[in-house]
């Protein structure tokens, strides 16, 4: 939540200290997924964007799944089906990764792997990429409006506010762990449907029962990186290959089909892949894994 002179100085530092903007690859392997299907319980003041979002997936898909429409209602105690899949990154170290393109948070901790869905900054207020530690924990902290955030407001016509409470009114929500990136920490959120979409200013935000699972679990010096992987490339036993493809939102330098062919080679998989349908998936990037893999020829 830094001013955009700030968020500039820090991107510099982040970029020379890790070389994450220079020097990482786009492109990453993956061996494993997070995917499922749930029955989801519908509660008082939940809606179908809330709902798909903290299990990292659209409404559209949830609605098609559950034969529903965009002017349907829920109704508490209603049953709606979720079913989502995404690849995980491979080479994940202890504590958080966060693969800010994903919107997704992943946790290890004694070889455990959780994950979660949460919300990060809007294309002009990104969320920082590049490694942190955990700086402090605090249950039901004051909201103290940074002056970047004051301007906003008063541009849009709202009551420009300095600080805010714990409460209900608090988009902090009852859990903060703050970064070590300045200005920057994770949160819950007053506005659940914001999950896996980018709409911060530059915080990432769960959902609030998440945020709590979390914050019992991890103490202060955690170790965390904030990664940029729009591409993840799968090499199934089964010899099928996927891959999965999200917005480049933060608008990087990124020729994904060089990126995707670079670590093809690397895995001798070039061959394999249909490259018709990799490159379909590339320009859709749809957010969910694609088979890509070149199939016999028809006699």
């Amino acid at each position: 939540m830094l001013s955009a002179p700030m968020r500039f100085v820090l991107f510099l530092l982040l970029c020379v200290s890790s070389l994450a903007c220079a020097a990482e690859p786009y492109a990453r392997l993956a061996s494993l997924r997070w995917e499922g299907e749930e029955p989801v319980t519908v509660v008082k003041g939940d809606n179908l964007s809330a709902i798909a979002g903290r299990r990292g997936v659209t409404p559209e898909a949830v609605m098609k799944l559950n034969g529903l429409t965009a002017k349907s209602r829920l109704m508490p105690g209603q049953v709606v089906n979720v079913r989502y899949s995404h690849l995980i990154p491979d080479g994940l170290t202890d504590g958080i990764t966060i693969n800010v393109p994903q919107r997704l948070l992943f946790l290890r901790q004694q070889g455990e792997l959780r994950v979660y869905a949460l919300g990060l900054g809007k294309a002009s207020w990104p969320s920082p990429v590049g490694p942190w530690t955990l700086a402090n924990k605090q249950e039901n902290k004051t909201w103290n409006v940074p002056k970047s955030i004051q301007a906003e407001m008063a541009r849009e016509g709202k009551p420009v506010k300095t600080h805010v409470p714990p409460g209900p009114d608090n988009p902090l929500g009852k859990h903060w762990l703050g970064l070590s990136l300045p200005g920057y920490g994770i949160h819950g959120t007053l506005a659940p449907s914001s999950i896996y979409r980018f709409r911060s200013h530059g915080c990432m935000r769960m959902h609030n029962d998440d945020i709590a699972e979390i914050f019992a679990r991890v103490e202060k010096g955690l170790t965390g990186v904030n990664t940029y992987w729009p591409i993840l490339l799968e090499i199934r036993p089964d010899g099928l290959i996927y891959v999965e493809v999200h917005p480049n939102i933060y608008k990087r330098k990124l020729n994904g089909l060089a990126e995707l062919q670079q670590l093809a080679a690397a895995q001798q998989v070039t061959g394999r892949i249909d490259w018709t349908v990799a490159g379909a998936a590339l320009k859709a990037a749809a957010g969910q894994p694609v088979d890509i893999t070149l199939k016999p020829a028809t006699p």
